[in-house]
């Protein structure tokens, strides 16, 4: 059997089931991230999660990179022990979250996961003038962790965002983004968006009143691989709960172990170790 180019620059598990044949960008490449895609879908494959992904994965690089995000959280808590009760739960104002996720004995929690790029920093000029391939390195060159809590409060105040909640279930919003300046390097300004003073960061931090109550907790999370002695890929996370949330709409408490950062390997990722999966 013949494959395409972009085809044979995947792993032997997405080569099968997938066609890269709509990516522009090269992904993805190192082989870290070869394996982790392999992973990824061999999971989703054994769960009957795949069909729900493919279309989306086959998409331009965007809107790939999008989904990744989605079913990197799926594989995540899974790997935790949370069960994904639902996909596509409805939420308020006819609109649909990502998942619901749940323990034994505990309610569901419904999840949104809002990816931000690095293309939502640059200025309606700089867009107009950049380059049409210009990459995500060219863009970092002198960037400064200036900002990222602008980038907090966009995902939160979305119109395609808050009105998604509604205020009788626990809720949990979460940021995967891949700005220049990673929040996850800059979590400093992640807790300055949500608690912060007016005076220092224009308005008054989103979780120090009840004009977000809708949202139980905000979390964060990334995805990395440090090269070149990569040790795989790996996760971060990190849960901020919202202290004036509604009593209906906060987390149970399976999730206060989160509120302190959590890291851990991407299984069959690491090239020291043969391949593994869930």
């Amino acid at each position: 059997m013949g494959y395409s180019e972009g085809a044979m620059r995947l792993g032997p598990v997405a080569r099968k089931l997938i066609d890269p044949c709509a990516w522009k960008d090269g992904y993805p490449g190192p082989p870290a991230y070869v394996r982790e895609l392999d992973a990824l879908l061999h999971f989703a494959n054994q769960n009957r999660y795949l069909w729900r992904f493919v279309r989306n994965l086959e998409a331009r690089d965007r809107e790939r990179d999008k989904c990744l995000n989605e079913l990197r959280l799926a594989y995540f808590f899974r790997s935790l022990g949370f069960g994904i009760t639902e996909w596509d739960p409805p939420g308020a104002n006819g609109k649909k979250g990502e998942f619901s996720l749940a323990v034994p004995d505990e309610p569901s929690v419904f999840v949104e996961v809002k990816s931000r790029g690095w293309e939502s920093e640059l200025s309606e000029l700089q867009l107009k003038a950049r380059p049409a391939k210009l990459s995500k390195l060219e863009a970092c060159r002198g960037a400064r962790a200036v900002g990222n809590w602008k980038a907090v409060h966009g995902c939160i105040s979305s119109d395609k965002t808050y009105p998604k909640f509604l205020p009788t279930q626990p809720n949990l919003l979460i940021i995967g983004d891949d700005l220049r300046v990673p929040l996850h390097d800059t979590l400093f300004q992640v807790e300055a968006a949500l608690f912060g003073e007016k005076r220092f960061y224009n308005e008054d931090g989103y979780f120090t009143t009840n004009r977000f109550e809708n949202i139980g907790a905000l979390g964060v999370f990334n995805c990395h691989s440090e090269a070149p002695s990569s040790r795989g890929i790996e996760y971060e996370f990190i849960v901020y709960l919202n202290p004036n949330a509604l009593p209906a709409t906060q987390l149970p408490s399976s999730w206060t172990p989160y509120t302190t950062k959590f890291s851990c390997i991407v299984r069959g990722t690491d090239p020291r170790q043969g391949i593994m999966y869930l």
